[in-house]
């Protein structure tokens, strides 16, 4: 076929070294049948409706906010809704998935998968879902326990069940949505924050029955296949095999049907950094890298690896975009993606090549690229072996998993952008490694003080733009105005619009072109994911769910959810609509004064201090910072009992709060409690020296 026949093709003529721009979208304006939207993954509406001389009028059409499952702590909303034939799919916290009617909000049924509360233990960040996946009849989603479950798509009711993990012992989970691939359906993992094996596995859509499974790294016994046998020439002998090495697949994927490839995003290692991790060097093979499967066989086709040595936690799990250009005289098809590491790369789909990589943001861990060998020029600046290094980007990267998007109209992909700079510190006591941003300089880890020189005083205050990427001329074109910290995924539209909301509870409108902010809808509620468009009787619909969790230790400056209740929220827009209502302001923080029990000596009061922080702090932040979990000088659990109960017994799993029976003994859990009780974690930190 020739490419101009193509449904949805869309030429640009630009004067460029590469040529005109060509994207296939084969999407129609009244779906969102895929969760990058259409074939391509450009989360480009083809709708026309809503543009820049009427987006003024953009109103609430409906709302839906009934995501609370068995009366749990609100979490963090992260889906991509999926709209066929009139039904809007949609997940909310601990892999809950909701059918409503896409044009009146009203609930057509939903399905709980029963996720025990104990299993929260075993994510870095949050109980959250990114999606389904729709295919003839059948609804299919990866729940966080590490289960995929096919769905009858009219009655919610399961079909077939697969268990995904093949070691449920350790730290796996499940975030990210699943992805067709012809007749299969592919699912990842995450957890390589806690020391598992990265893989993923293709099912046959109809039986649940396991086609293949494809291994991101070397274990520890035989090579299960050559790609693995050819990456492990990339560790050293002495490579920490019992961490597992990491490499998780846990978001990013997207089928090629043209070439019939797999194309499949790596996370960062376990553990980091390199030289931890692997002794002795070397790139360590797959992590941070694209990886080209044959979806057929399950063998790779080819790789690209992002990061070598990747020692700052980035991954390369962002959202990745199909595209066509025009590259001397001839169409080339390629693979965009902008990870985390803050370059924007442009590959060859079929054979890997490197065509383009630039940064879309602030670089110093790198001097550029090395276009003829596809490696970055890493800075020694950037490495933390004997000294604290001052890194950018930090960890959370400079795009993390809010998906960008790209319309083939302006050539221009819009890119979701964190800036931040953060300090990496030398490995100390054989394991730990610290990581301080500019962020946490109101919650130092304990025995770091503000005069240590861990943080930079003069580094700007991590905060998110909105970038306007040209992927072709590898420049940017425009930049939005800076926003709180974690600004949300993107959609773009054939109306010239831009849309994306952020943690400060509103959804902005640019205009495509110049990035001029055309309107603004206050919700009151953090936007984190990625807006979608469908047209039903001719009208167009934007819709989103909203609400702030994930990895969100403290909400930020300037978040909604400090003002507001940071509840789980869907969110649909339409012309003429109506006024958002805002959600309850957040209750007074100061309902309960701790004080220190006369009777409880300092040195408890230390042990408890160093037990709250390694098994508490994760979740329930220090006094008085709010976030989505309880406050624990706050708690109304003050008698002891009611932690005992709670943190060995079980009593709140039911809610998401798991035990630690198997870590912590009645005496700790006293000693927990006892500095709990206590005034302040500063006012303990002043006095240790007493505790000697």
């Amino acid at each position: 076929m020739r490419l101009s026949n193509l449904p949805g093709f869309r030429w640009l003529k630009t004067i460029t070294t590469f040529g005109a721009l060509l994207v296939c979208s084969a999407a129609s304006p009244q779906e969102w049948p895929l969760h990058g939207g259409d074939a391509g993954g450009t989360r480009h509406a083809a709708a026309t409706e809503i543009g820049p001389a009427n987006v003024a009028r953009l109103g609430l059409a409906w709302e839906f906010d009934a995501f609370v499952v068995r009366g749990r702590t609100n979490r963090g909303m992260q889906a991509t809704p999926i709209i066929v034939d009139g039904v809007l799919y949609v997940t909310g916290p601990w892999s809950t998935v909701y059918a409503l009617d896409a044009q009146t909000g009203h609930l057509l049924w939903r399905y709980d998968p029963q996720v025990q509360g104990q299993w929260a233990r075993k994510v870095c960040c949050d109980v959250v879902n990114r999606g389904v996946a729709v295919a003839e009849g059948v609804v299919f989603v990866g729940t966080i326990d590490g289960y995929l479950d096919a769905l009858d798509a009219r009655s919610g009711i399961r079909l077939w069940r697969a268990n995904t993990l093949i070691d449920r012992t350790r730290a796996y989970s499940i975030t990210g949505a699943p992805t067709l691939a012809g007749d299969l359906v592919v699912i990842g993992n995450g957890g390589g924050e806690f020391g598992v094996r990265g893989y993923v596995s293709a099912y046959e859509r109809r039986s649940g029955a396991l086609v293949w499974r494809f291994w991101t790294v070397p274990g520890a016994g035989p090579d299960e296949n050559e790609a693995i046998t050819a990456a492990r020439r990339s560790w050293s002998l002495q490579s920490r095999f019992d961490f597992g090495l990491g490499g998780t697949a846990w978001d990013s994927m997207i089928y090629d049907p043209q070439t019939g490839l797999l194309f499949v995003g790596t996370g960062n290692g376990s553990p980091w950094p390199a030289w931890v991790r692997s002794p002795g060097g070397g790139d360590n093979l797959y992590l941070s890298s694209i990886l080209a499967i044959q979806a057929h066989d399950g063998k790779l086709a080819w790789h690209y690896q992002t990061t070598p040595g990747e020692s700052w936690d980035y991954t390369a799990t962002q959202n990745m975009i199909l595209a066509e250009i025009l590259l001397d005289g001839r169409p080339r098809q390629v693979i965009m993606q902008a990870p985390k590491n803050g370059f924007f790369y442009v590959l060859d789909r079929k054979t890997g090549e490197l065509l383009a990589a630039n940064p879309y943001t602030q670089i110093s861990w790198a001097n550029g690229m090395d276009l003829e060998t596809g490696r970055p020029r890493v800075s020694e600046s950037s490495q933390y072996v004997t000294a604290p290094a001052l890194v950018r980007p930090g960890i959370a990267g400079g795009h993390n998993w809010q998906p960008m998007a790209f319309n083939a109209s302006t050539g221009l992909a819009y890119v979701p952008v964190l800036q931040e700079e953060m300090a990496f510190l030398p490995w100390r006591d054989g394991w730990a490694r610290d990581t301080i941003s500019v962020e946490a300089r109101v919650d130092l880890p304990q025995g770091h003080r503000e005069e240590d020189p861990f943080l930079d005083p003069a580094v700007e205050i991590p905060h998110s733009v909105l970038v306007a990427f040209d992927p072709i001329a590898g420049k940017i074109r425009w930049t939005g105005a800076s926003r709180p910290w974690w600004g949300g995924g993107v959609l773009s539209t054939a109306g010239g619009l831009v849309f994306q909301g952020g943690s400060d509870g509103v959804l902005f409108v640019h205009d495509a072109a110049t990035g001029t902010v055309l309107h603004r809808v206050a919700t009151g509620t953090a936007i984190m994911a990625p807006p979608v468009s469908y047209v039903i009787d001719g009208i167009q619909y934007v819709a989103v769910v909203a609400g702030l969790g994930g990895s969100v230790k403290v909400f930020p400056p300037g978040s909604a959810a400090i003002e507001y209740e940071n509840r789980e929220r869907l969110l649909v827009f339409r012309l003429d609509g109506e006024v958002v209502k805002l959600p309850p302001k957040r209750a007074r923080e100061d309902l309960l004064t701790p004080v220190r029990p006369p009777d409880v000596p300092l040195a408890t009061l230390a042990r408890g201090e160093g037990l709250y922080f390694r098994h508490c702090a994760r979740c329930h932040n220090p006094r008085s910072a709010p976030n989505n979990y309880p406050d624990l000088w706050k708690s109304p659990m003050q008698p002891v009992e009611a932690f005992r109960a709670a943190l060995l017994d079980g009593a709140m799993e039911p809610a998401g709060m798991p035990r630690f029976d198997d870590m912590l003994t009645a005496s700790d859990v006293d000693a927990i409690h006892a500095y709990i009780q206590n005034d302040s974690y500063l006012w303990l930190r002043d006095h240790k020296s007493n505790a000697q």
